[in-house]
């Protein structure tokens, strides 16, 4: 199994490969308070989207019993999974990182679908309201990123010698990506349909560039819809 090892010091942070320096950086002092922070954020917009759709009654009124289920399992699920987390990031457990990293992104991800598609699937369920009436649109927009930059940022630091390739200054070292350059990553890709200067050299990278095309495609056909009706 993949482990998210670390160095031995933090000396020796400019020895190693970007990607690695990352999780350097991640796995010690405030860059795991992030990582808790923004895992949290996450589960806050998932909550205020769900509960969203319950309150303006955008599904049939049999199924709202059933959002409700699925609302309080995935709480359960993300409160078990950040405190395991929490643990493996400040007592350095790194196999037990890698295990409930993954488990994180996973349900992050399952979340990230059921939205666009209840999006789609309740599209025609909102009528007028004005441009203001599109936060959630937004909301799932961003989530996706967020998410998404998450799963770029795992890839690169367990796929030896990193998933991406960094551009550099002629004569110069690769930089050591920061959480913004994932960010810029997964916002193009949200955006413009690719990446631009980082090149993904990961199979399951592309992939899941792929995937977030997908989404953003029905995200970006639910805003049109959405922005005419209102």
């Amino acid at each position: 199994m993949p482990t998210i090892s670390e160095p031995s010091s933090p000396d020796a942070t400019a020895e190693l490969s970007p990607a690695a320096a990352l999780r350097q950086r991640l796995t010690h002092g405030r860059g795991r308070l992030l990582v808790i922070i923004a895992t949290t954020l996450v589960w806050v917009m998932d909550a205020l989207l769900v509960h969203r759709i319950e309150a303006h009654h955008r599904v049939a009124h049999s199924f709202n019993p059933l959002l409700s289920s699925l609302e309080r399992i995935s709480t359960l699920a993300f409160i078990i999974v950040t405190v395991g987390l929490t643990i493996a990031l400040y007592r350095s457990r790194h196999q037990h990182l890698f295990v409930w990293s993954l488990t994180y992104l996973v349900i992050s991800m399952v979340q990230v679908v059921a939205n666009v598609m209840a999006m789609v699937m309740t599209s025609s369920a909102v009528q007028g309201g004005g441009l203001a009436n599109l936060w959630d649109v937004a909301a799932v927009y961003m989530e996706s990123v967020i998410v998404f930059m998450f799963i770029y940022i795992f890839l690169d630091v367990v796929t030896p010698g990193g998933a991406f390739v960094w551009p550099s200054r002629d004569g110069e070292a690769p930089p050591v990506p920061h959480l913004i350059d994932y960010l810029f990553i997964s916002l193009n890709v949200n955006s413009t349909y690719g990446p631009t200067s980082e090149v993904p050299i990961s199979r399951p990278a592309k992939l899941f560039m792929a995937l977030q095309v997908l989404l953003a495609i029905l995200m970006l056909t639910v805003l049109i819809a959405r922005a005419v009706s209102a």
